[in-house]
């Protein structure tokens, strides 16, 4: 009975410090600001895989099922991240666990890359363009970043911009 009303607690209080770190107020990326994924990290053993929407057809999706995001301002020739601070929170660069192999469905393992961003994190590129999740995607699967700005778009197999068929 103590062990379940201490975790009850525990649980009370972390959702009150969350609560209170919330500031309310809009990013600067058009979007309100969003709890980030609990892991920017590809897990051990992660699939990234080519999943099917309605809207987008063939996007990538990372091994939880979010969707993965390429940014215009970035450059995929040489491949460059140009989104930190402020951005890299709304659109959390997909990291690489160094040692820690990737398999991929549905992506061609040879346009599966990667890239030492400014602070040190090694990125995920497809196609040479460096990949990111959208922090307020509403679920896996969702495409709710897809558009914001007309510079984010899911990423497709190739790398490219997923676009409506």
């Amino acid at each position: 009975m103590f062990r379940t009303s201490a975790l009850a607690a525990v649980a009370a209080l972390a959702a009150v410090a969350l609560t209170a770190c919330s500031t309310g107020s809009d990013d600067g990326y058009g979007n309100a600001p969003a709890a980030a994924p609990e892991t920017l990290a590809a897990p051990a053993g992660t699939v990234l895989a080519a999943n099917s929407t309605a809207q987008l057809g063939a996007v990538v999706v990372d091994g939880l099922g979010w969707t993965l995001y390429r940014f215009d301002d970035d450059t995929a020739d040489p491949p460059a991240s140009n989104c930190a601070g402020d951005c890299a929170t709304t659109w959390p660069p997909v990291l690489a666990e160094p040692g820690t192999p990737l398999t991929v469905d549905g992506v061609d393992q040879a346009a599966v890359g990667t890239i030492t961003r400014e602070d040190g994190g090694v990125q995920l590129t497809i196609g040479g363009w460096p990949v990111y999740r959208y922090a307020a995607d509403s679920a896996p699967g969702a495409t709710d970043g897809n558009g914001v700005g007309e510079k984010w778009f899911a990423v497709t197999p190739d790398g490219g911009r997923a676009e409506a068929p």
